[in-house]
């Protein structure tokens, strides 16, 4: 019996500065207080499994449904759990990081930020970090394995909120608002790898 997967193109317009964050580690080696992220040819990735389960645990919580609380352990038997996986069990889902069209180079600025000492109206400390400007577009991603009735549905409404609450750091202060949107869905067949496979094997042999 042959297995389905269901392929997904998503796609993501930034409309104000938006924070893609880097782990601890990389924040002291590059010397800035949170940069980007970057993949190793230069471009910005966007991480966006984390948002997509978070507000999609709040959306179905709000329904009554059962589901992992975010920051605790996953329970592993959730619709979500299913879906993405929980501690020690892979899900159905492998979501991408977006990466965006153009080098960071050319869409990245360095922005600091003050905070002020109320009492007397001095600068108390400042932060340092990396902006992704506005009208920057990213691409990426999601394929689920043996596909149920309601996966693609729960993308969507996934894509929903992160286009009504933003996505990335500092969303409380302008940053993160994103326009996402999945530009082409897919039936595909595992199949098809064997396909491939022989035609490429095919040429390979062929002298």
């Amino acid at each position: 019996m042959s297995r389905e997967y269901l392929y997904m193109e998503i796609e993501m317009n930034t409309e104000s500065p938006f924070v893609s964050g880097e782990i601890k580690q990389v924040h002291q080696e590059r010397g800035a207080a949170k940069p980007v992220r970057k993949t190793a040819d230069g471009k910005v990735a966007a991480p966006i499994y984390g948002a997509l389960r978070a507000y999609l645990e709040k959306t179905l919580r709000a329904k009554g449904d059962t589901v992992c609380d975010s920051g605790k352990k996953t329970c592993g038997h959730c619709v979500l759990c299913n879906l993405f996986g929980s501690l020690g069990k892979g899900g159905r889902a492998v979501i991408d990081d977006l990466i965006s069209d153009k080098p960071a180079s050319e869409i990245v600025k360095p922005v600091i930020h003050l905070r002020l000492n109320r009492e007397d109206n001095t600068v108390a400390d400042s932060l340092r970090q990396e902006e992704v400007q506005e009208a920057v577009v990213f691409k990426g991603r999601i394929i689920i394995d043996n596909p149920g009735d309601r996966d693609l549905t729960l993308i969507q409404t996934g894509i929903e909120a992160i286009n009504e609450f933003g996505l990335g750091g500092w969303r409380t202060r302008g940053r993160g608002k994103v326009n996402m949107k999945i530009t082409k869905v897919e039936k595909r067949n595992w199949a098809t790898f064997e396909e491939k496979g022989k035609e490429i094997a095919d040429k390979l042999l062929t002298p």
